[in-house]
Formats: C-alpha cells, structure tokens, sequence
C-alpha cells in the first residue's frame, strides 16, 4: 500500500478545534452567514440535520456559559470569526456574548427530518438590516459548500460525498496497513504527533486545576483503587469534561472529533508515564490509535447514530496500547475483536459532560482487552458481531451504523428535540444542578 498517502491522511485528519465539533460547525456556519452580508442582526433562520437539532444542547461553548442550538447560532453570528475555521469562538468577549443572548431569542431552529441518511448539513440565514447572508455547511464541521448575500453567489462548492460513497481514500486501507505504517514511522515522522499530546494534555490536565464539571477525571484519579487504568481512564475523562465545561482551550481533533482526539491520545500518555515508554513507542501508539479512530469515523459517519467517542475511540486505544507494548498484528488485531463485543451499537445522544463516563469506560475496556491479547487471549473470530477478520468486524460496525440505526436515531433526535419544551435550556452551570 501507499505509505505515503496514508501518512497524508493521518495529517489532514489532525486538526485544532476550540469547542465541541458539533455546535462549533453551527457557529462556523452562522458566522459564515453573517460575514456575508453584516448589519444588525433582527433574526436568523436555520435548517439543520437532525443530529445537529437535538444533541448539541448540553455543552457550553467557550466564552460563554450558556447552552443550547440557538445559542451556537447567536455566537457565531454575532462573536464568530470567520476566517478561523474550528477555532470561530477564539473572539468571544463579555460583550459579545451579551448581545448573543439576545439575539439568541430571535433564532428558529428548523430540523430536517426527512434526510436519508447521516450526514452533516447546516443551513443558516441571517436577517439584518442590509438583508440576508446565507451560508451551507456541508459533511464536515469545516465543509463550507455556499455563500450567499442577498441571493448572490459569493462561494459554491460541491459536498464532499466520498465517504458515503465510498471513494475516500483511508476506506481501502486495513488495520494491518495501518499497523505497519504505525510501527515503521521514523522519529522525525512522528513530531507532529507531539502536538496532538501537548493540545489534549493541556486540557486534561484541567481539571487537577480545580474540580471542573461533574468531577469524573478528578475523583478517578484519586481513588483508593487506582492503578494504571484506572489513571488512563482519569485523564480521558478530565479532558472531556474540560471540553464540555467550556474551557478555552483548543482540543487536537481525530477525525473532526475532539473528544475523539482526546480519548484516543490520552489514556497513551498516561500509560507510557506507568511504563516508562519511550516517546517514540508513545506516538507510535498515538498514530495507530488515531488511524484506527479516522477510519471507524468515516465508515459510522460524521453525524453518527453509533457514539464515536466510545467505539472509534475504544477500538483505537486498543490498538495503540497492544503496539505500544510491543504487540504483535495479531495481538492489535485481538485486542480490538475483545473490545468490539463491549462498545458495539453504542448510540450517540449528544455532546455533553456525561461523554467523560463512556470516554472512560471505552478507555477502560480497551485497556483490560489489550492486556488479555498481550497475553493471547482472544474471542474467536464469527461470534455475533464479529466478523471472520478485524476488517469485517469494522465493515460490520460501518454498515450497522450509516444504515440499520439511521431510523432509530432518527427517532431518538425527535425525543431530545421535543425535551427541549419540558427543561428549557438554561446556563451550564443551573444545568448541573438539574
């Protein structure tokens, strides 16, 4: 295979974001639609995918403490920067974020419900006084495909549809590419991999600061039963809960997914420190883990019904932690036919702090299954979900995920919209004591 083109991907895949991925692509979106046109702002329409709608209303946004879909679309009209891609709330202020609030009160979220499959799709127009700017975010967080002022074209691309239809490049690679890839890469190779580490540390090492969120990293990391899975699962939690509280600091994304990036890097560190491992052996891991994540990602989709934190991330430490112990192919591919069982059909309810407990469970059972590999112990192949071989297991997993739960996430997203009637969103803060 082309080492080369792997190598690319792993780069392009491995991006800053400041805030959670999914209601930072509305800010992108809203800031989009109002650097189109300008003015003061009377109110704002916006058509979102279902997943868009109803899981992005329990996590704060950095600068400001209040939640919610219309919030993320005030931000990032009114405070968004947007020549900053993923980092579009860099320029919150006290001020802005007071005007936000207000306009928040004037934005009409809209769900499209009637969309055939998983996919990210933001369509917002804002309504000032000089008229109407109008942006399309399309498949990625970032994927910007229109631009309007007053019905006038500034920007038109095509979507980027190779991953529904199967063209994008990272789908015809195996674990076992990406394990020798991993295992080959050269010291000068792997630097960029320390910015991931220094990124995500940044955030787990957050919560040791004070008791952020609901205090899982924090009381993981002091409990009388620690041992060093207990101190992995710790750090994953307490970076996600830093990210979900709203601290502006930028997460290192794996796959556009933060607490991906997050959970898939971070228990590694942690394991290395227990084990004395070399840095290179640490992001040797780092690159399994993250090339194992992206290419789960782009087969359960980027609006997943399936929970990418818990399965793509799960499955990814497994590998990175079996390579980074000096594991074989077989041991990687056995630790991650252990986890598979555990974490398959995980469904996505939305970004919010209790992410933390499912990043630190799928940390913890890609731990235990990799020490049992290490020790070759393995489920047999074809039981239930597992397939003849750890590529037909995720093919499994992909098609179970973009095609059987379409309907039932379809539903669930229904149920999280109509709650937002029965508990009106609130600041992040009230919402905790809830």
């Amino acid at each position: 295979m082309n080492d080369t083109e792997l190598y690319n991907i792993l780069r392009a895949e491995i991006k800053p974001a400041l805030g959670c991925t999914g209601p930072i692509a509305i800010c992108f979106c809203a800031a989009q639609a109002y650097d189109a046109i300008g003015g003061e702002i009377e109110s704002i329409d916006a058509t979102l995918d279902w997943c868009m709608s109803a899981k992005n209303d329990d996590v704060a946004f950095p600068g400001s403490r209040m939640l919610g879909v219309e919030m993320a679309i005030a931000l990032g009209a009114v405070c968004g920067d947007p020549h900053a891609g993923l980092e579009v709330l860099h320029t919150v202020t006290p001020e802005g974020e007071a005007k936000a609030r207000k306009v928040a009160e004037r934005v009409k979220v809209n769900p499209q419900w009637n969309l055939q499959e998983l996919e990210i799709y933001c369509d917002i127009a804002v309504h000032t006084d000089k008229g109407t700017g109008r942006a399309v975010v399309s498949q990625r967080s970032d994927g910007l495909i229109l631009k309007e002022c007053n019905g006038e074209i500034l920007l038109e691309l095509e979507p980027d549809i190779s991953a529904q239809s199967g063209r994008l490049p990272i789908l015809k690679y195996k674990v076992k590419d990406f394990y020798d890839m991993a295992a080959g890469l050269k010291e000068e190779e792997l630097a960029f991999l320390k910015e991931a580490v220094t990124y995500n540390r940044r955030l787990a090492d957050a919560p040791w600061e004070g008791r952020l969120g609901a205090g899982i990293g924090y009381e993981l990391y002091h409990s009388q039963y620690q041992n060093y899975i207990t101190r992995a699962k710790a750090y994953a939690a307490a970076g996600c809960e830093a990210r979900m509280s709203g601290v502006s600091h930028p997460a290192m994304t794996c796959g556009n997914k933060g607490n991906v990036g997050i959970a898939a890097s971070m228990p590694l560190v942690s394991i290395a420190e227990d084990f004395n491992l070399e840095e290179t052996d640490l992001l040797r891991g780092i690159a399994l883990s993250y090339l194992t994540a992206i290419s789960i990602i782009h087969r359960i989709g980027k609006a997943p019904s399936m929970c990418s934190c818990e399965v793509a991330a799960a499955l990814g430490i497994a590998a990175g932690a079996t390579l980074m112990r000096k594991g074989t192919y077989e041991q990687v591919a056995a630790a991650m036919q252990n986890t598979i069982p555990n974490v398959f059909g995980v469904v996505c309810d939305g970004a919010k702090l209790a992410c933390a407990l499912r990043i630190s469970s799928g940390t913890g059972v890609a731990l235990e299954c990799s020490d049992l590999a290490l020790s070759n112990v393995k489920i047999a192949n074809n039981q239930g979900v597992l397939g003849a071989t750890i590529d037909d297991s995720i093919e499994i997993i992909g098609k179970t995920a973009l095609y059987a739960m379409v309907g039932s996430d379809r539903d669930l997203c229904r149920l999280l919209f109509e709650k937002r009637s029965i508990f009106p969103l609130t600041s992040f803060e009230d919402r905790q004591k809830q």
